[in-house]
């Protein structure tokens, strides 16, 4: 089965079967800790785990399927591997190289731009996976637009997709330590790296949950994750809604 369409239906069913947001009440983790737990609180509250603690509270199984088949995680190595492939934000570089073409008019001519380029010539795989993307972003613009993740092609490209990078660093890597293919410190990192990733790129929550979604609808072709994004930008439980960026 194609795991992109499954993804997606998983992701439908989670969003439709979705009880309000996970808290724990007696969690009481500093600021600090809490903002950059919180990155990654669009995969956590997608899984219907909780927002404000360190642990993930997604459930043994739903943590197996997460890391083996949607990252192809069953052992250390393939854990260090896969975290080490999001901390280099893969996705926003393949952002780059892809909205770039998208801009130069579409179709063959954008198709042609990515082709020609002299930094991709040598990298064959990436430039088609920049392709692939490319045809995903002229295919799913309208619904973009459609949904509100940005309003013109120009805030397309300012946005970004950094956020789904580094929210997925952060909740992965959480998972790992969970099924203790990686340490604390280990884990830290990855959750520092992300943090650290993002910073300085947003100036709040709405900008960073957007970039995450539009990442997300890039990669999974569909936009339905806009309405959690919507919950935690609001609901007074949420810790975006009470923590600065």
């Amino acid at each position: 089965m194609d795991m992109t369409s499954l993804w997606g239906r998983l992701a439908k069913l989670q969003s439709f079967f979705q009880d309000g947001l996970n808290v724990d009440e007696n969690s009481h983790l500093p600021e600090a800790d809490l903002r950059k737990i919180s990155l990654g609180n669009l995969y956590v509250y997608q899984q219907q785990g909780v927002l404000n603690t360190f642990e993930t509270g997604v459930t043994p199984s739903v943590r197996k399927v997460i890391l083996g088949e949607y990252f192809g995680i069953t052992d250390r190595d393939s854990a260090i591997e896969t975290l080490n492939w999001l901390s280099q934000a893969p996705s926003q570089t393949m952002f780059h190289y892809a909205y770039t073409a998208f801009l130069q008019g579409g179709g063959n001519i954008s198709r042609k731009w990515l082709n020609e380029n002299e930094e991709l010539k040598e990298h064959t795989d990436f430039r088609n996976d920049c392709l692939e993307k490319l045809e995903t972003m002229e295919e799913k613009y309208p619904d973009i637009e459609q949904a509100g993740i940005v309003v013109s092609k120009e805030e397309m490209g300012k946005l970004g997709v950094l956020a789904w990078d580094a929210g997925r660093l952060n909740f992965i890597s959480r998972l790992c330590l969970e099924q203790e293919y990686i340490v604390k410190e280990e884990c830290m990192q990855c959750i520092n790296a992300a943090y650290e990733m993002t910073k300085e790129v947003y100036t709040n929550w709405k900008d960073y949950a957007y970039s995450y979604v539009l990442g997300r609808t890039l990669s999974m072709g569909t936009t339905n994750m806009i309405g959690l994004a919507e919950d935690l930008l609001t609901d007074t439980k949420s810790p975006w809604t009470y923590i600065k960026w």
